[in-house]
């Protein structure tokens, strides 16, 4: 399957990541510019939540007998990357690859707090 290609009206509408300080992943990510909100159901307890079109990203404490999220690699799309990179630097991310343009714009990829990495976009 291409990268182009739709099929079957799929598509992704969730997407949860796990840490040890919630409160503080979430300053991360609000920096970045997104919006959360705080709230509480089954089964992450209280957490955090932003919704983008049909996708849902979800930031939860993470239990002792949980494992930890940090492999996940995901993109998020931002009003422009050079802000948002020195936003997330100053809010304890590291830097990964620095911003570059790209076939999809604007891109970089930055490390979060609890070593999950975001690739940044400012779409053309």
């Amino acid at each position: 399957m291409s990268v182009n290609s739709h099929s079957n009206n799929a598509g992704v509408g969730l997407l949860v990541i796990r840490s040890d300080d919630m409160d503080r992943l979430a300053a991360f990510y609000t920096s970045l510019g997104l919006s959360f909100v705080k709230h509480s159901h089954p089964p992450c307890g209280e957490h955090y939540s932003t919704v983008d079109g049909a996708c849902v990203f979800e930031i939860c404490q993470r239990r002792q007998d949980q494992p930890a999220t940090t492999d996940v690699f995901f993109g998020l799309n931002v009003s422009s990357v050079d802000d948002a990179v020195e936003a997330g630097i100053s809010h304890g991310g590291n830097l990964i690859r620095p911003p570059e343009d790209t076939e999809w714009g604007r891109t970089a990829i930055i490390r979060d707090l609890d070593g999950h990495r975001v690739m940044l976009t400012e779409p053309r």
